[in-house]
């Protein structure tokens, strides 16, 4: 009876030896999917480390280019600037020609025509330094009544027009345009023609530019023109150009074509007298005195009349 809690005890530590070891499969198991899991996690943050890095070292790179791009066109419209002479000074007077001053200005800065048209003041604060006395006085009121507003370079065309520009400009633009003459080729006065009506502030049918241009072009071309009945200003032009250009290939033709007053020349080089006709050059007769009837002289040198002009018997 003593032996019995004996035989209990070792069966009781035979079950706890059992169940540690079956326990001790699941906790490896365990174990490794944490390290599985740990490992999947750091390389997806290496991953995604790496994609971060890549994204920003490809932000750096599109800045550099872009920076890089910047400076070229800066230093490219730098050394165009340097290439075209300074504008000439508006400094307000009646003689001088406002229209003109502002298309050289925007012909010399054609290369910022970003900034000349952005919504800025950059355009207009490069054109500043071309304006002279009277126009700096205007331009100082000018900037004052913006109140800091930008200074953009529609509205600073449009003011300094109404401040200088003379009050019949209109009248005499017409009238420039109305004695517009063709001095030179068709391209000449079509480019003068345009440069004139571009200035204009009014707005005129195109029937009546067509007028303008057509009545001071050669007769011919103004003919031809009305023939093909154009609508339109830029129809009228394109009909002008051509017939003027066929004109001149007309007149390129004519001179490859050999004279009709060439002179035919013979086998030795020499000229060819047609058959019948007479030569230019007639021999001349020789010199016979009437009172002696000898050769080498006139009557009034004869030495056979006396003094009184009577022959000698």
């Amino acid at each position: 009876m003593a032996e019995t809690p004996n035989v209990n005890n070792a069966g009781a530590q035979t079950q706890d030896a059992n169940g540690a070891a079956a326990a001790g499969p699941d906790v490896t198991a365990q174990l490794m999917q944490m390290l599985i899991a740990q490992q999947q996690t750091m390389q997806a943050q290496q991953q995604q480390a790496i994609q971060a890095q890549q994204q920003q070292f490809h932000a750096f790179m599109q800045q550099q280019a872009l920076f890089q791009r910047e400076m070229y066109e800066s230093q490219a419209r730098a050394n165009t600037q340097k290439q075209k002479a300074d504008p000439p000074k508006f400094n307000g007077k009646s003689s001088e020609d406002l229209e003109l001053w502002l298309f050289h200005i925007e012909e010399h800065f054609s290369a910022y025509a970003a900034e000349r048209d952005a919504p800025d003041s950059r355009f207009v604060d490069m054109v500043v330094p071309f304006l002279g006395t009277e126009a700096m006085s205007w331009y100082r009121e000018f900037k004052t009544t913006l109140c800091g507003s930008p200074r953009v370079w529609a509205v600073f065309k449009q003011q300094i027009r109404l401040r200088f520009r003379d009050s019949g400009f209109d009248y005499k633009l017409l009238f420039k345009l109305y004695n517009l003459r063709v001095s030179g080729t068709q391209q000449d006065y079509t480019s003068k023609f345009n440069l004139l009506l571009s200035q204009l502030t009014i707005d005129m049918p195109e029937i009546v530019k067509r007028w303008f241009y057509q009545q001071n072009l050669r007769s011919d071309t103004s003919c031809h023109i009305s023939q093909n009945i154009p609508t339109t200003l830029h129809d009228a032009i394109m009909h002008a150009q051509r017939f003027e250009d066929a004109r001149g290939t007309r007149r390129g033709d004519l001179k490859d074509l050999p004279s009709t007053n060439d002179k035919k020349q013979g086998k030795s080089g020499s000229e060819f007298t047609p058959r019948g006709a007479t030569s230019n050059t007639k021999a001349k007769a020789p010199i016979v005195c009437h009172n002696c009837h000898q050769p080498g002289y006139i009557a009034p040198a004869c030495p056979e009349r006396g003094n009184t002009g009577v022959p000698n018997n």
